[in-house]
């Protein structure tokens, strides 16, 4: 929720390092916590500017953060058409929670967003269930779509992403009319071509923001995204056989995908608001969402049977139809009591959530054997395919919350709440309607921080949050495939400083998050219970080292580990590495107007495949580089960027979660070229 008129605030479109712009002050939406400054907010915060997007020639949210302390990628979109993903802390986003559009939930099952269409990202940590309602406790992500300016703009851009796709868009924005009480945000994208793993993709996006200035207090908003894509000879998934204990990692390259293999993502979304400047310092917001996302996949899954690239490809079909309905209410404000400072934030949301099956999800015969290195899969069920939807499960929640900062000189106490009347129903995997489990839960989940600033640049805080999240899902893979398991609440604490100064700026953090444990056994059963720990320390900074030169790093340790109840008391969490680190340089040369360029490397520790930590996955290096020139046709900006990932080709495994893997991209070049009427 934003302060009326919050959404007209015109974009900045400087790419390169400001000293006289802290990084740590970006505003961000903060859910049951209203509107913040990362600085200001007990709870590590990272926000992503179009801008820099741009800069990076990201091509999705792991090239976004994959710098940010904590942030492990778990799969690559360009390589399989289970999306790009990433762990946060150790932990999954929640797929039916975790993943936001201006706050609000959005289905995020194995898909990607292009990047055109936002103009921020967000990524918080930790504090998932007090500030949305029901999510995995490691983080929330909320893309924010571009917003209305006041300015007139015009945009086009095209670029080429290895090994031939193709990509287009338009921005667009400004007043409309002469008042400048009417002003709106169009952007339009396009991707088509092939990728470097023998498939083919098509992706059109679309998006509009409009905001109404009703009167001077009382704004109206409304923002929709619609996003179509088609993906053709990628691979749905690909795991290992359970003896297994090592496997050569293969080049990104590697065909896995089917030929006839296909999928379809039709994703739509739009929400609509008031905001209301009732009284001085006091801001009230209505607003509706919806959203609806068809998921249709005929492909196929291969199993690695040994080291030397023997395969098992089985044809596969899944077909997933979720539609959600949101409405949320805050009141935000600020009072005085005496010498206290009382920054208040109350609302209530309701959330309806209804997921649809495929009945004939299964592998079908007849079963391939081949090698990898010699045979690229061709069994699929693309042509017979036949999708029965069924209601899977329907979730509900209603929850009102609060929260109050009270601040007295350098001292800030935040304490708060949310009630959540959660229903949830699930039925028969027959189709037949027939439900078979009904949950309703009552949870509080509290939220509680202190924070001390000796300097006004220093803010040093403790927190302490619970979280509530909807119970596992097993997989369709899995034996007892599509078991709903039940909620699963979680505690973390965590204890960090945030330094801003003129020149550079530092995060710290260190974190303790007890959760219930999630895995799939030995037997490919998937199990709930017991516990899993997930604690260690976060530190990254940037510094403007010179005019030119501004330098940033990161450093990450993490000890993820099985607890009691499990049978992998004393394990290492499956998926994880224990180490991390980043460092990147951007560097404006000083007698080349216009020119900058970049790089950085990242480095990931060796982690387990499997809970018995039985099956090591190496650890890995990326090093990326870039440019960029910005110059002037006919006094109209235009702007060339480059980048190549991966510059060093390594080949690489990364890991959604237990016997489950993707190779990690090639070496990738992105270029593009923006002009700025």
């Amino acid at each position: 929720p934003t302060a009326a008129g919050a959404q007209a605030t015109p974009e900045a479109i400087m790419v390169h390092a400001d000293p006289h712009r802290p990084r740590l002050a970006a505003h961000a939406a903060m859910g049951a916590l209203g509107s913040r400054s990362e600085f200001d907010t007990p709870f590590s915060l990272s926000v992503v500017s179009a801008a820099k997007v741009e800069q990076m020639q990201a091509a999705d949210i792991n090239d976004v953060f994959r710098a940010e302390p904590g942030v492990q990628e778990n799969s690559n979109g360009g390589s399989t058409a289970s999306g790009a993903s990433f762990r946060v802390r150790g932990l999954d986003l929640d797929w039916t929670n975790g993943y936001k559009i201006d706050g609000f939930a959005i289905p995020y099952w194995f898909i990607d967003l292009p990047m055109a269409n936002f103009g921020q990202f967000q990524l918080t940590k930790g504090a998932s269930a007090f500030l949305y309602g029901f999510g995995s406790p490691g983080a929330v992500l909320d893309f924010q779509l571009k917003k209305p300016v006041d300015a007139p703009q015009l945009g086009v851009e095209a670029g080429y992403r290895s090994d031939a796709a193709f990509r287009q868009s338009l921005d667009a924005g400004g007043p409309i009319g002469p008042s400048d009480r009417i002003i709106y945000r169009f952007v339009a994208a396009n991707e088509v071509g092939n990728q470097y793993n023998g498939s083919y993709i098509r992706s059109t996006s679309i998006s509009g923001a409009l905001n109404v200035k009703i009167t001077d207090a009382l704004d109206w908003n409304f923002d929709s995204f619609y996003l179509n894509t088609l993906q053709t000879g990628m691979v749905n998934g690909v795991s290992v056989s359970s003896g297994l204990t090592s496997l050569t990692p293969i080049s990104g390259r590697a065909e896995l995908g089917a030929p006839d293999s296909w999928k379809r993502n039709d994703l739509k979304h739009f929400n609509t608001g008031f905001d209301w400047q009732f009284a001085p310092r006091w801001t009230a917001r209505l607003a509706y969402a919806y959203s609806h996302l068809d998921e249709r996949f005929p492909s196929n899954a291969i199993t690695f049977l040994d080291n030397q690239g023997d395969y098992l490809n089985r044809p596969f079909q899944m077909t997933r139809v979720f539609t959600y309905h949101e409405v949320q209410q805050t009141t935000e404000g600020r009072f005085e009591t005496g010498p206290l400072r009382h920054d208040v934030v109350a609302g209530i949301m309701w959330l309806y959530q209804k997921f649809d099956a495929d009945a004939n999800a299964a592998y079908y015969q007849p079963y391939q054997y081949g090698n990898i290195f010699t045979t690229r899969p061709t069994s699929t069920d693309a042509h017979f395919y036949n999708p029965k939807l069924y209601n899977y499960v329907d979730y509900t929640q209603v929850a009102p919350f609060w929260s109050d900062t009270v601040t007295w000189h350098r001292w800030s106490l935040l304490a708060g709440a949310r009630y959540t009347d959660y229903i949830e129903n699930d039925y028969a995997t027959d189709g037949s309607g027939r439900r078979t489990a009904a949950r309703q839960n009552n949870p509080v989940t509290p939220v509680v921080s202190l924070s001390y600033k000796p300097a006004a640049d220093i803010n040093a805080y403790f927190s302490y949050v619970e979280a509530m999240q909807s119970g596992t899902q097993a997989a369709a893979t899995a034996k007892n495939a599509y078991q709903v398991f039940a909620p699963m609440r979680s505690q973390e604490y965590e204890l960090g400083v945030k330094v801003q100064k003129t020149r550079w700026s530092g995060t710290l953090a260190l974190y303790r998050l007890d959760t219930i444990a999630a895995y799939v056994d030995s037997n490919n059963v998937q199990q709930q219970g017991g516990l899993v720990r997930y604690q260690g320390v976060e530190a990254g900074g940037t510094v403007q080292a010179t005019r030119n030169l501004q330098l940033t790093g990161s450093l990450t340790y993490l000890d993820a580990r099985y607890g009691a109840g499990t049978p992998y008391n004393g394990k290492q969490a499956e998926s994880t590495s224990p180490f991390e680190a980043n460092v990147a340089a951007d560097y404006t040369i000083p007698w080349m107007k216009g020119l900058s360029i970049h790089g950085g490397m990242n480095y990931v520790s060796a982690g387990w495949l499997n809970p018995s930590n039985s099956f090591r996955l190496q650890s890995y290096i990326l090093g990326t580089v870039g440019a960029q020139y910005v110059t002037h046709a006919d006094r109209h900006r235009l702007t060339f960027r480059a980048a190549v990932e991966n510059i060093g080709n390594e080949r690489y495994w990364v890991s959604r979660g237990a016997l489950q893997l993707f190779p990690g991209a090639p070496r990738t070049v992105t270029l593009s070229a923006r002009l700025d009427l």
